[in-house]
């Protein structure tokens, strides 16, 4: 399967020769000239693995893997840099790089670096159940994990007791029996942060708070929007008088829905951990066998 990569260095000549190689190697490369151009375009498409140069002009390569993060987070980045900045490689890795390459670049270690990078983007993909390079979640494949089990007029029904509210940047979405505690992202982007700090991103299918079904006071999180968003709120009041008239089988379908939702995120945060702490649950699994 052809996978797409993103090559990010200010040299002409070190950019093209590793496009080359890739290509040769049958991916698809798209080449960015810096930090900031390679952002801009992370912003209209995400890639499935990152080659990222460390020094480069208006963004260097930390501050551009950061934001890289922010809007994908099990995003596989690759640092490229010279040997006297080999500690700099080592920060990188611990704030969630997943490899390192030393300039002058060999074809070889290129080729071994990116196939294991890939294969780490697979392993993520198999274990979460979407590509880290996914951009959106389809209202149908919400449908699928949330609602599987409803028929479709029942999934329609569902879905009209939520309430749309259009939002703009900066603003943040309340949580709440008004507002609506579970919430489902139609458009734009919104940043999930704990005591004032970035911890997920979600995106257009992604639902959140759907836990608020089974306990009221769980929400422990600020929710902050990231671009123009259109947001459907589902009370959870509105929730238990939907199942109230609908036959007795169907909450226990979807409370059974709810834990395999949870348990979903559950598992693509313990590979955000490990991303993070410079490990992979596989290398840990691997170890132990």
């Amino acid at each position: 399967m052809i996978k797409r990569i993103l090559v990010v260095d200010d040299e002409q000549g070190i950019r093209d020769i590793i496009g080359e190689h890739l290509k040769a190697m049958g991916h698809h490369v798209v080449l960015a000239v810096d930090g900031q151009d390679a952002l801009d375009m992370v912003e209209m498409e995400l890639f499935d693995l990152y080659i990222i140069d460390i020094y480069m002009p208006r963004m260097d390569g930390l501050e551009l893997m950061m934001h890289i993060k922010e809007i994908q987070p099990l995003a596989v980045v690759i640092i490229a840099t010279g040997y006297s900045s080999i500690d700099i490689a080592v920060k990188a890795i611990r704030n969630g790089a997943f490899h390192y390459l030393a300039k002058p670049i060999n074809a070889e270690e290129l080729s071994k670096v990116v196939e294991s990078g890939l294969s780490h983007s697979n392993e993520m993909e198999e274990v979460g159940g979407i590509s880290p390079a996914s951009i959106e979640i389809s209202k149908e494949l919400i449908d699928l994990l949330l609602l599987k089990g409803f028929t479709p007029d029942q999934q329609q029904d569902f879905h009209q007791i939520g309430t749309l509210i259009q939002y703009k940047p900066n603003e943040k979405i309340t949580q709440d029996e008004h507002f609506g505690s579970m919430i489902w992202i139609e458009s734009g982007r919104v940043s999930v942060q704990l005591k004032g700090t970035h911890v997920d991103t979600l995106r257009p299918g992604d639902i959140w708070g759907e836990e608020t079904f089974i306990s009221a006071n769980s929400i422990f999180t600020e929710l902050l929007v990231q671009t123009d968003a259109s947001v459907r709120h589902f009370s959870r009041k509105k929730l238990m008088e939907f199942f109230t008239y609908q036959d007795e089988s169907l909450i226990k379908r979807y409370m059974i829905n709810l834990i395999q939702c949870l348990f979903g995120k559950w598992r693509k945060s313990v590979f955000k951990i490990g991303l993070y702490s410079g490990y992979s649950p596989y290398d840990m699994k691997a170890k132990q066998e």
